[in-house]
């Protein structure tokens, strides 16, 4: 139970930081780029300009996290190494709670609106879209950055895949439903695992 406290505060922190990260900054460019990771686990085509790396230590979790911003959305993708190896037949379990986390930490009165279990290259995933108004908490992390989110409406779309000890999230912000549709579908399908 451990494991899955730390996964759920993980989770919280890629989200925190994909809003925070939407609410202060603009993208420069406008270029879709191939990102690949430095240990080969993933590549993904990241919309907008990079604004950050950003790697987070929890107690046996260690977490990479990148973001590109695009007009009013955010795109981030990371990568988790856990210290132990989750056993498979706790992984859809996981994979649910994590999404159920995410939606009563990030949302009030969110909506889950969409879910599917998938398999991706041995990966067992949890493909999911939340949304509602960003919660008290995430609402006090943006505001930081000097931005009012107050109830405005956001969609999150999530591709959250486990193997092994490796996790791998791509996770979508964006403004509108038609986005939702569009950019945030694209970028999901976009994630290879290796």
């Amino acid at each position: 139970m451990n494991l899955l406290t730390n996964a759920d505060k993980s989770i919280r922190i890629i989200t925190y930081l994909g809003l925070i990260a939407l609410s202060a900054c603009t993208a420069v460019s406008s270029q879709e780029q191939i990102f690949t990771s430095k240990e080969g686990k993933f590549s993904i085509a990241m919309p907008g300009s990079f604004v950050e790396e950003v790697n987070t230590p929890i107690k046996g979790i260690t977490t990479r996290t990148w973001t590109t911003i695009k007009d009013e959305s955010a795109y981030t993708v990371a990568h988790s190494t856990f210290a132990k190896k989750i056993a498979v037949e706790k992984v859809p379990k996981i994979l649910q709670a994590l999404s159920e986390a995410a939606k009563k930490s990030n949302f009030v009165n969110g909506k889950r609106i969409a879910g599917s279990s998938v398999m991706k290259n041995g990966y067992k995933c949890l493909d999911f879209t939340l949304t509602g108004v960003p919660s008290p908490s995430l609402q006090a992390e943006i505001k930081k950055k000097g931005i009012n989110v107050n109830n405005k409406l956001i969609y999150q779309r999530s591709l959250l895949c486990i193997k092994d000890n490796q996790a791998v999230e791509a996770l979508a912000l964006l403004p509108s439903s038609d986005e939702l549709k569009s950019k945030g579908a694209s970028f999901i399908q976009s994630l290879n695992l290796k």
